[in-house]
Order: C-alpha cells, then sequence, then structure tokens
C-alpha cells in the first residue's frame, strides 16, 4: 500500500474513533477507502492482512472501538467472480458478486477481545448479502428478483401518453 495513502486511511480512522468517544458510533460514508491502483490489484487475503496490519494498532490505542470495517462496492465486472473469503488471524475479508455486475470487498477488523458472535453476525451479512434483495422481492410478491425490474434490451420500448422533455 503506498505511505500517503495509508496515513491519510489511518488519519481519517483516528477522526472517527475520536468522534465515536462521544457519540457511541462513528461511520465514514466519505469514498476514504477508494483502494489506489497498486492496492486494488492485491488479492483479498493480501488486501485483508495489509488493512489488519494499518489498523490493528489503531484499536490497540482507541478501546472503545469494537472493530473497523473497510467495504468497496465500486468495481464493475461482468462475468461475477465467485465468492471468495479470507479468513486470516487478526481480520476477515469477504468478496462477494452484487446483482447485475458489482463486486464488493468487505474486510472486517474486529478488537482481538471481540465475542465471535458479533463479528460472525458480519460474516453472515456478507455472505448473504448478494441474494439479498432477491429474497426480500419475493417476500414481497414480486417473481424472479432482480432480473425481472430489468427492462429487456431486446423488447421495444413501449409507448407512452405521457410526456417527457
Amino acid at each position: 500500500m503506498a505511505p500517503a495513502t495509508s496515513v491519510a486511511w489511518k488519519k481519517r480512522a483516528e477522526q472517527a474513533a475520536r468522534q465515536c468517544v462521544t457519540s457511541g458510533a462513528a461511520e465514514d460514508h466519505s469514498g476514504l477507502f477508494q483502494p489506489p491502483a497498486p492496492f486494488a490489484e492485491l488479492s483479498l487475503a493480501a488486501k485483508t492482512d495489509a488493512l489488519a496490519d494499518l489498523f490493528g494498532p489503531l484499536l490497540a490505542e482507541y478501546g472503545h472501538v469494537a472493530g473497523i470495517i473497510v467495504s468497496n462496492a465500486a468495481r464493475r465486472r461482468l462475468p461475477l467472480p465467485p465468492d471468495e473469503d479470507a479468513l486470516r488471524p487478526a481480520a476477515r475479508g469477504f468478496q462477494r458478486g452484487l446483482p447485475l455486475d458489482r463486486v464488493r470487498e468487505t474486510v472486517v477488523i474486529p478488537r482481538r477481545i471481540l465475542l465471535p458472535e458479533q463479528t460472525n453476525l458480519i460474516a453472515r451479512m456478507c455472505d448473504s448479502e448478494a441474494t439479498a434483495l432477491d429474497w426480500a422481492l419475493g417476500k414481497l410478491g414480486v417473481p424472479g428478483g432482480v432480473a425481472s425490474l430489468l427492462a429487456d434490451s431486446s423488447t421495444p420500448p413501449r409507448a407512452s401518453r405521457l410526456w417527457t422533455p
């Protein structure tokens, strides 16, 4: 990982850790974890180890932080790659293909003393994310899931009396 990138990531994580001292929770949805090119090319196991090495000391310094989750679903790939798990000593990495053409990579870095049930909940959520939308649509009575909501490009557009500019 590039030194400048790791310094920036660590600085933002420290800000979030200080923020949650008073609020009880912290989230960062700023796109901070868009991986730089060299990092993006690493295997899931190597990314998981690198992020655990980067953020492990932060968890030791901020005892109130239960863990750090780094997730990115910006990559578009067809065909979708197979699901992959990287269960490393200090962290867990997950790669899942999402409906249509997205790939999500998630790395969960728990505190060393965290109860396994808490980390396992996150693992189960990551594991079932790709099928969750189809499941929910089925519960709502939409047969065929996500695919049934998409317009088939071979179908001619339907004429509409609604005027649109």
